[in-house]
Parts: structure tokens; sequence; C-alpha cells
């Protein structure tokens, strides 16, 4: 079993499934993972996160790709959906945040805990 990890968890408190039954409304992860989540190393958690703003776009139904970033806060690689002019970003369905200064995007874990203080 591996140690608990420290990168913390994309959960905004929106926990409704799909219509599978399989992902999250909220944060895009499948049911499965929210279940290992306190297991997984920072490896496998950082892999997840960096898959979700894509994932929240095809559920979705947006075509349009992401633009590579890295979070300003745990240096996790994401994508960016702020200069789709057609779609809002995916973060637009986090709750809002005050960023802190010199921050650029944060990942979904990141910006789920700035907003839960």
């Amino acid at each position: 079993m591996n140690a608990v990890a420290s990168l913390a968890t994309p959960c905004i408190g929106v926990c409704t499934l799909d219509d599978s039954g399989r992902v999250c409304l909220g944060c895009c992860r499948t049911a499965d993972e929210i279940a290992v989540w306190v297991v997984l190393d920072d490896g496998e958690r950082t892999r997840i996160i960096g898959e979700l703003p894509g994932r929240r776009r095809r559920l979705q139904g947006i075509a349009v790709p992401l633009e590579p970033r890295k979070c300003s806060g745990c240096g996790t690689p994401f994508g960016c959906g702020a200069n789709d002019p057609q779609n809002p970003c995916w973060c637009a369905a986090y709750p809002v945040v005050e960023p802190d200064a010199g921050a650029t995007c944060l990942c979904p874990a990141c910006l789920a805990a700035a907003a839960r203080t």
C-alpha cells in the first residue's frame, strides 16, 4: 500500500455522478479514482489532476484543445481553456478565488484547495 500522498483533492463539493454513474460532474474523477484517492501516491494524483480539465471539456462536448500550462501552486501540468472564445474554461466550474500575487493558472486540485480556504 502507498503512503498517503500530499497533493490535495480536486473535489469541489459537487458530488454528483454522470448518467453512466462513473464520473463525478464536480471534479471529473471516476468513481474508482475517488475511492482510491487516499492511497494513491503523488505521481498518480498528478497524472489524474492533469487529465481533469480535458475530461470536463469532453463531458461538455467541447472539441477545442486545451493550452498546456503548469500549475503555479504545485507544478502539475494541465490544460487551460481560457483562450477559447466560444467556451468557458473548465475552471469556471470551480468556486471563484482571489489569486495570490504573481500566481498564474492553478490546476484543479490547487484551485479547489484555494476555494476551501
